[in-house]
């Protein structure tokens, strides 16, 4: 997997965890202050790997780490969708 298609992945996957975390504000009171998320998704056992690789070899001394296991993700959000063209 390129470093490229890494950062796509991570990207879509921020994005919906952080999407997540709005609609189950719940869930980040459990996430201790300056801890670093690492998102594993189930479904990407090739990038849960790199995911873990990255956090071991960046976090901080006595940084807490706190593992989020994604079991899928949807492909789209949007429920519907128009365009109009002027």
């Amino acid at each position: 997997m390129t470093k490229e298609e890494v950062f796509k992945k991570n990207q879509q996957l921020s994005t919906e965890f952080e999407l997540y975390l709005l609609e189950h504000p719940e869930v980040e009171e459990g996430i201790p202050d300056n801890s670093m998320i690492v998102l594993l998704p189930e479904y990407d056992k090739e990038l849960a790997a790199k995911n873990i690789e990255l956090a071991e070899a960046h976090h901080e001394k006595g940084q807490a780490i706190v593992y989020v296991s994604v079991g899928k993700l949807r492909t789209s959000r949007i429920d519907e969708l128009t365009l109009r063209v002027a």
